[in-house]
């Protein structure tokens, strides 16, 4: 299959959607020319199939995120992808490469093939900003703060699919910033979703402590975490098994009236707590199998996955490079693999 990404981002900090400010990755803008959709739809129900592959834009009533659903004929499950702090709607889908725009989503930008073979539905919010820092569109997830309830937004958003599209699985994904509100949702609404997958975004450090634990249930859904060793944002480089990490510091000025937080819990460190949660299980720092570049660790009958892709920094574009095909979606065919098997 063609690379629908013929211009993705080629230094990794260059693609960074955690980077606020950059072109293509803010938080608002798309080409007015390309932003016309097949239909639009409101909170009412619709449980009729997709009979043709359908672009649609909605919204949630007392939500002021816009909505992208690429309506996939045949869907059987649905995927809700979160983009990165300071990014959209438009360029999450062209990083995770089913969007040939990182600007605007019309039906001949869309990687249908990929969302036919997977019988994929893909739902993407925008996330919002806090009056003053505009260009900080991200997630109320402990690391910052986008001035809205997006814990009850994407709850609300998992029941619409599953009612009005009738599609009862679903996958929570997202790129830093949208993987750290991932993260919150699996420590505080764990049956929201089916299963939960973050891209180099990890859990911020407020989660844990008393007011804000981390109590998935006793039953937790299946988790995985794809993040590069060499992560210049996260600052992974020589600490993986490190307690917490740190935000890149330049990466925090650019919007630092949003940030709450700067400090995450490192992957490797909280994949140890969800493997004790999950299964009463233990993860140690040998445990891994090794493919290419990606070295993966697997623990509780493989409901919990954890991939470090050596050489990878922040960008889901370098993520995708260093895991090594030729088909430039790795990592979207990592997800539907694990979501098969769990």
């Amino acid at each position: 299959m063609q690379d629908p990404r013929p211009h993705r981002f080629a230094p990794a900090l260059a693609g960074l959607l955690l980077t606020l400010g950059l072109a293509g990755c803010g938080g608002g803008g798309s080409d007015d020319s390309g932003s016309t959709t097949s239909a639009t739809s409101t909170s009412s129900g619709d449980t009729t199939a997709a009979a043709v592959d359908r672009l649609q834009a909605i919204t949630l009533p007392g939500y002021p995120h816009a909505i992208n659903v690429y309506r996939t004929a045949g869907a059987q499950r649905a995927i809700v992808l979160l983009h990165g702090g300071g990014g959209d709607l438009h360029a999450v889908a062209y990083q995770v490469g089913l969007n040939s725009s990182a600007a605007y989503t019309t039906l001949n930008t869309i990687n249908w093939a990929w969302l036919d073979a997977n019988k994929v539905t893909l739902v993407i919010p925008q996330g919002q900003h806090i009056p003053s820092n505009p260009g900080a569109t991200t997630w109320s997830n402990y690391a910052m703060n986008s001035g809205q309830d997006d814990k009850g937004f994407l709850q609300a958003l998992a029941a619409k699919v599953r009612s009005d599209y009738g599609l009862a699985d679903i996958t929570l994904m997202g790129h830093s910033m949208g993987g750290a509100m991932t993260n919150r949702l699996w420590c505080e609404s764990n049956g929201s979703f089916n299963r939960f997958v973050s891209l180099a975004g990890p859990l911020s450090s407020t989660v844990g402590q008393a007011v804000t634990p981390c109590s998935p249930g006793s039953a937790p859904a299946p988790y995985m975490g794809i993040i590069g060793d060499s992560d210049s944002v996260m600052q992974t480089s020589g600490a993986w098994e490190a307690v917490t990490w740190t935000v890149n510091p330049a990466v925090v000025a650019s919007s630092i009236e949003a940030w709450l937080n700067n400090v995450v819990i490192g992957e490797f460190h909280q994949q140890q707590a969800r493997t004790a949660l999950t299964c009463h299980g233990t993860l140690g720092s040998n445990d891994f199998t090794t493919s290419g570049n990606v070295d993966t660790w697997s623990t509780c009958s493989g409901r919990l996955v954890l991939k470090r892709v050596r050489g990878a920094d922040h960008a889901v574009a370098s993520l995708d490079a260093q895991m090594g095909s030729a088909s430039n979606l790795d990592v979207m065919n990592a997800v539907m693999a694990f979501a098969a098997a769990n």
